[in-house]
């Protein structure tokens, strides 16, 4: 607190991340920043490449013929045919950010093995057997351009593949002399077709694996039935050599009516933290959102009655009980149960910084004597004001929190049974809030709020540290 299977998503999880802020919807400060690190490409490229070699082993590599001349003798023909791709290596690959552009993808000194069949044909000879080659000095190179306008997407925007060496062996060998009648022709067949093959393959694995992802991003999420979450995106990506950083507008709304907040979303300066794979800014506009939703929806009003007071305390909520204070309430509403409605006066306003985080929470009780045929009568209502300390955690993919309270202050807002001292109900205050009301508002923060992150992933070794206006939340990411 600020206190073996088909490795796509975890490869296409960074990549994903990686797209976040490619449409430009409005020129303002994003509410969430998310940032890819050079440890979040290095991860997204060794599961990326492991995909890419699963997809090139499962190549299908189409039979080929061609023709051949023999001095004094004329034309023959030649047939290679039942190619099965045998193994695949990719010793060495890259990712590295490509600014205005997204990301590019590149493989050098790979090598495919190939076997199959071969029949060569002169007239009514007919010689053929078996062979194997193997294709040297593979290198491929392939951007990947992410868009975002309703549906965010992601494109092999270009690919180009290039071949050292095709080396064929048959297996008989009295027929070498042969072979090297069209051996340059085989090379070259199979280079053209081996080039197209590859990069047709690196082309569908970005739109059969990792689009359908790339779909999982999410953009408006309900958190409940009151309120969702808009992380559609602001901005192009700001590029670095170390960084990728995508501007989300990380705002919650009311499902009930939407209407923009009277505060707008502070500047960001997101420290250069390397260590951990991704990196989430999350500004305190967020929170203040949240807060201004839900108080506005009548979510933070709590009706605090007697059979919520635990069972061990002296103090009842009847008009016996706040008549040892206050002698006119047992006067004029005598034998009677009374109750609170606690709610907040304004929004909950969170300011963070790198001391920690602040919480400003204006509550006001307004007090009913419960009369015999159940309807309230007003007695008084009070302010109140405290100083609110915040934990905030990770749980899962959700962002969680904790409060606690020191001392109430009071004041009396207005009363309707003549002028008392708020004092004397200070020692009441201070037992129902922190025992009644606020584990119900905890309850509530420890359902949390789902984070902008695709789905299917574990998050490891968290990190939580509070920044001037944000909480920057880093993490490693594994698919699971």
């Amino acid at each position: 607190m600020a206190r073996g299977s088909d490795n796509t998503p975890s490869w296409a999880t960074l990549v994903v991340l990686a797209g976040l802020g490619t449409a430009v919807t409005a020129t303002t400060n994003p509410g969430i920043v998310a940032r890819i690190t050079h440890n979040g490409l290095d991860y997204a490229k060794k599961q990326g490449v492991a995909v890419l070699q699963k997809k090139l082993e499962k190549m299908e590599i189409p039979s080929f013929s061609g023709s051949f001349k023999i001095k004094h003798l004329g034309k023959g023909s030649y047939d290679f045919y039942s190619m099965v791709i045998r193994g695949v290596q990719l010793p060495s690959s890259q990712i590295k950010l490509s600014p205005n552009e997204g990301l590019e993808l590149s493989v050098t000194n790979a090598n495919i093995k190939i076997s199959g069949k071969w029949k060569a044909q002169k007239n009514f000879i007919k010689i053929g057997g078996n062979f194997d080659l193997k294709v040297d000095g593979i290198s491929i190179s392939a951007g990947l351009k992410m868009s975002c306008d309703r549906t965010s997407t992601v494109t092999c925007s270009s690919c180009s593949s290039h071949i050292d060496s095709v080396n064929v062996h048959i297996s008989r060998s009295s027929m070498g002399w042969l072979i090297q009648l069209f051996r340059k022709k085989i090379e070259n067949s199979l280079k053209d077709t081996m080039n197209s093959k590859i990069c047709n393959t690196v082309t569908d694995a970005v739109s059969s694996k990792l689009e359908p992802y790339f779909q999982t991003l999410p953009v408006i999420v309900k958190i409940d039935d009151v309120a969702g979450i808009d992380f559609s995106l602001l901005a192009p990506p700001t590029v670095t050599a170390e960084t990728l950083d995508g501007q989300l507008k990380g705002e919650v709304f009311s499902l009930a009516h939407r209407s923009p907040p009277p505060f707008a979303p502070p500047a960001l300066a997101i420290p250069a933290d390397h260590d951990r794979m991704v990196y989430l800014a999350i500004s305190d506009y967020f929170f203040n959102t949240a807060g201004l939703v839900y108080q506005q929806a009548g979510v933070m009003n709590l009706t605090v009655k007697d059979d919520t007071i635990p069972k061990k305390s002296k103090f009842r909520l009847t008009t016996k009980s706040f008549g040892v204070l206050i002698p006119q309430v047992a006067k004029m509403f005598p034998n009677m149960m009374t109750q609170l409605l606690v709610r907040a006066s304004s929004p909950p306003h969170l300011t963070v910084s790198p001391a920690g985080l602040a919480l400003t929470l204006a509550l006001e009780a307004q007090a009913f004597a419960v009369l015999p045929n159940s309807s309230l009568a007003p007695l008084f209502l009070l302010g109140m004001t405290t100083n609110v300390s915040v934990e905030v955690g990770i749980k899962s993919d959700r962002l969680v929190g904790e409060l606690s309270v020191d001392k109430l202050f009071l004041k009396l807002e207005h009363s309707d049974i003549g002028n008392f001292s708020v004092e004397l109900l200070q020692t009441i205050v201070n037992h129902v809030v922190p025992s009644v009301v606020l584990p119900k508002v905890n309850e509530r923060l420890q359902k949390g709020f789902p984070l902008p992150l695709p789905s299917h992933i574990q998050l490891l070794n968290p990190l939580l540290q509070p920044h001037q206006h944000f909480l920057l939340f880093g993490v490693d990411v594994h698919y699971g």
